[in-house]
């Protein structure tokens, strides 16, 4: 049985995960928050353990560590990725002074891996894809936090011979998600008929299935790695405009409202070209993304209906009982 440490398994991508490993008969030992939200969490599993701990808190997380004894450590805990969460201080704290002492606590333990989620906005605004070895030139406390850490990670792995490698996400999606992202926010509108406000149509970003990231972190903790501080973009190398993906999501509902396009102000990060380059993941790891959006977003909408309580849950978090908006630029 496979000893695995995962931290940031109450948020999407980190739950996912922990449901992926518990299916494949690992034994999960899950690092909270104090205060976590409790429901993607699973209950009841016998081969998962939950500990609340400070990860700044070198010497309470090192002996953890040493207790639970993980071949591999997944750290996908992070602050500031959703636009609501602007603590500046919290965003450093969490992205990289958390990560910083769980890497040096994770070498200490004799991990085998210890696998960092960056982001792909720590490259910046590019007018391309960018490669892995391009310099980063990222934008806000988020963004830089996460290349920060990232090459902390690099660093240390380089030096210790420990494989601590990056993958950058792009814009992942799928059950579980945060109920107020786009995909499904719009998906929660559109069974309601109408649209949530909507920023530019041109607007683009890399929509990656959930699980076709989960693969990508399995990989990445159980191979080999050339490089011990390797980077890896994990996106589909396709980019999605926002009017594409409003159209798809139309389909696959029925609805027939009429988006009202920038009645929502861009965000600082928007642009109109956003993808992933993806060959050195498809050389090193063997990685390709394997679902299409097509299919993505229909599973997502099979998964919210699916469940009545869960449909419940999603519409309670978001405001489905504003009018839509009544104009566009």
């Amino acid at each position: 049985m496979q000893r695995v440490v995962v931290t940031g398994g109450s948020g999407f991508v980190g739950a996912s995960l922990v449901r992926r490993l518990l299916s494949m008969d690992w034994q999960v030992g899950l690092l909270l928050r104090p205060g976590f939200a409790t429901w993607r969490v699973p209950d009841r599993q016998k081969r998962l353990s939950t500990h609340v701990v400070d990860l700044t808190d070198a010497s309470s997380v090192e002996t953890l560590l040493r207790r639970l004894r993980p071949r591999y450590v997944f750290h996908l805990a992070a602050h500031g990725a959703y636009s609501w969460q602007t603590d500046a201080a919290r965003i450093a704290n969490t992205n990289l002074e958390a990560t910083r002492t769980l890497a040096l606590a994770s070498l200490n333990a004799n991990v085998e891996a210890f696998v960092h989620t960056g982001s792909s906005l720590e490259y910046g605004r590019k007018r391309h894809a960018p490669s892995e070895d391009e310099p980063t030139e990222p934008e806000g406390a988020y963004a830089i936090s996460k290349a920060a850490a990232t090459a902390f990670c690099r660093d240390l792995a380089r030096q210790s011979g420990v494989r601590m490698p990056t993958l950058r996400l792009y814009s992942v999606y799928g059950p579980w998600e945060e109920p107020r992202r786009l995909v499904p926010s719009l998906y929660l509108h559109a069974m309601a008929g109408k649209w949530p406000p909507l920023a530019n149509p041109d607007t683009a970003r890399d929509f990656v299935w959930i699980e076709d990231v989960i693969d990508a972190l399995i990989l990445v903790a159980t191979r080999p790695l050339a490089d011990p501080g390797a980077i890896f973009n994990i996106g589909t190398g396709r980019q999605t405009t926002l009017g594409e993906i409003v159209e798809l999501v139309g389909k696959t509902t029925g609805c027939e409202a009429e988006p009202h396009w920038q009645s929502m102000p861009d965000r600082d990060w928007d642009t109109d070209i956003w993808r992933a380059e993806t060959r050195h993941a498809a050389t090193e790891l063997g990685w390709i993304a394997q679902t299409t959006l097509r299919t993505g977003l229909y599973q997502t909408v099979e998964w919210l209906r699916e469940d009545h309580d869960r449909l419940d849950f999603y519409r309670a978090s978001v405001d489905l009982t504003s009018p839509p908006p009544t104009s566009s630029a």
